[in-house]
Order: structure tokens, then sequence, then C-alpha cells
């Protein structure tokens, strides 16, 4: 019996893929299997065209131009909005950059997954006309309310090199207490990006205001930190000050999370004093409290940093935060020591820790 099924199986797999392009494959059956996507792309139904067009993801670059061309075409003449996304995921996956303007225009839709979709092709492409289209997408949105696409169409913007266009606005929209929470947090992220000092006093005064909420407060820290305020060192110090002086264990508590934001910002200021309290956190029994930890302190480039998360992604006691921390290691890897990819299998970094520090 267990050959029989394993024969199944096998035959499974081979249906599975039998439809995608293979190394090796003639001129003659490339263009052959061209020409049936082609033709269902055109002429097909919704599914089968959807279906053609993750198939076109797999299928040998060098041969796919028209198709990539005919799929940016559907984007911007066809009616079905499970189409339209299928386009911009495609054109997202196999990176073409050709017609951006056809990305761009499905800002407009109707559709809010039509546009959220955009939002994502245009923030993996990296699309830097959408910059305008953008801002005006994101100045329409009511602020008063959480929405997953006015955040992700700040996130977007922010990482395009016009994203400080956006500034002015976004400011004002941080400013005004009516903004969602959300919002705001997404909106300081947003400064932390593009690095624009005109925020400065904006987020100093928020990450001061005990009426905010901690997680805004905290991400006005880190956005600080990330534009080398220096002005600003003196201010969180108070904030921290402040909530170590707190005697209440379930304000302690409620402000933990800005308290490792306030750490981990002295620390990227030039505070290496205060890296030890970070440090201790990692070391917390609340798994959740490790996590927050880890995370900022992947931000530095520091040997026992280094050693600490290489601990974490082997030895740590919580599955997530083990796997969190591989991620944090892989990214510090290539970050500071670009080539060494691979965790150290006895959860010792040494050599890769001397390596960064070298750096």
């Amino acid at each position: 019996m267990r050959g029989v099924e394993t024969s199944e199986k096998e035959e499974e797999k081979s249906s599975s893929k039998k439809d995608k392009p293979k190394k090796g494959l003639s001129e003659e059956q490339i263009s052959k299997k061209k020409e049936i996507l082609t033709k269902i792309l055109k002429y097909g139904s919704n599914r089968e065209r959807k279906d053609a067009m993750r198939e076109v993801i797999h299928f040998p670059p060098e041969h796919s131009l028209e198709l990539y061309q005919l799929i940016s075409n559907i984007l911007i003449t066809d009616n079905d909005m499970g189409v339209k996304i299928t386009c911009l995921r495609t054109l997202a996956e196999v990176k073409y950059t050709a017609e951006p303007q056809n990305i761009i225009s499905s800002l407009e839709d109707k559709s809010e997954d039509v546009k959220e979709a955009a939002i994502f092709t245009i923030q993996k492409l990296k699309i830097e006309q959408s910059s305008p289209d953008l801002l005006k997408l994101i100045k329409n949105q009511d602020f008063t309310k959480h929405q997953r696409l006015t955040s992700n169409a700040i996130t977007a913007i922010s990482e395009l090199e016009s994203g400080k266009d956006a500034s002015e606005f976004l400011e004002t929209k941080f400013k005004e207490k009516t903004t969602n929470t959300n919002l705001r947090a997404s909106i300081a992220l947003f400064f932390g990006k593009v690095k624009d000092p005109r925020a400065e006093n904006a987020l100093i005064e928020t990450a001061l205001d005990e009426s905010e909420d901690p997680m805004t407060r905290a991400y006005s820290v880190n956005a600080l930190a990330k534009m080398n305020s220096q002005k600003s060192i003196e201010k969180i110090k108070s904030v921290l000050d402040k909530i170590n002086e707190t005697k209440s264990k379930l304000e302690v508590k409620r402000l933990s999370n800005l308290k490792i934001y306030c750490i981990a910002a002295l620390v990227t200021l030039g505070d290496t004093e205060i890296l030890k309290d970070l440090i201790s956190y990692a070391k917390d029994d609340d798994p959740n409290v490790r996590l927050r930890a880890i995370k900022q302190l992947a931000e530095i480039n520091n040997p026992e940093v280094f050693e600490l998360i290489d601990y974490k992604a082997n030895r740590d006691p919580s599955r997530k935060v083990q796997e969190v921390a591989k991620k944090l290691l892989e990214e510090m890897k290539k970050r500071y020591n670009p080539g060494e990819t691979k965790t150290g299998e006895n959860g010792s970094g040494e050599a890769e820790i001397k390596k960064a520090d070298a750096k």
C-alpha cells in the first residue's frame, strides 16, 4: 500500500507542475506555452485568467515581456475586481515597471481592495512617479477612523525618495487630536523613515505628553532616534525617569513598551551606558517583553547584542521569540557582515560578533 500511496503522491506533484515551464524546455515548447497563456489571458473566464497570471510568474522572464504587457493592459481595461487585484500582484511579483502609470491609475479605482493592491505594488516596486497620486489619496482619507488603506499608503510613500513631500500635510494631521491613534502612530513611523527635521518639535511634544497613547509616544521616540535628534536626548531621559519613578505596577506595565523604546532610542543616540537596561528586558520572563526588547536591540551594532540575539534564536523557550530572533539575526548579519547569513548551530555567534564589531 505504501508503494501505491507514494506513487499517487508523485503523480499529484507531477500533475500540479505540468503546466509550469521547466528548465530545459525547447524554444518550441516555450513558444507553444506562451501562445496558450496569451489566449487564456485574452479570452478565458475570470478564474482562468487569474490562474494564467499565476503561471506567468513562473514563466521564463526572458520570454515574458509580451505577457507582462498584456497583463498591464488588462489592469486598466478590465472591470472585474479580482482580475485587477491579480494583475497588480502579478506585476509586483515579476517586477514589471515599464508601464508605471497603469499601476498608479489603480489608486483611483472604486474598489478599496484594488487600491490596497495598487499600494502594495507601488511599495514593492518603489514607483517614484506615484508620489503625487499617493499623497492625493492620503489627503482624501478620513483621519478620524483607523483604515488599513490609509496606514498602508503612508507607509508606501515613506519609502519613496520623494516621501518628504507628504511631511507638511502629515505633520498637520499628527498634531490634530481628532486623528485616529493608530494613524498618528503610522505618521510617527513615517517621520522616522523620511527623517524630516521639520517634525522634530511635534514628535518631542508627543513623546513628553503623558495624556498621549503610550504607543504613539513610543513611535515618536523611535522616530526621533532615527532622525538622530540630539536635542531630544534630555527629553527622552526625562520620560524614562518618570517611568522609573512610577509606583503603580499596572502603570509600569502599561508604559513598559514606551520604556523599551526610550532606552533603545538613547542607545541609538549615543548613550551606551543604558544598553544594559535594554538587555535586561531581553531576559524577562514574559516572552512579549523579550520580543519587544530584541526587536529594538537588533538596531544596534554591538558584540554583546549580537551574541544575545544569536542565543535567543537557538535557545529561547518561546518558539515565537526564536523565530523572530532568527529573522533579526539574519538581517543583522547582512547589515553588519555581508556574506555571512547562517546562524551558528551551537548558538554561539562569536565569529560573527568579531566580524560585525570589526565593521
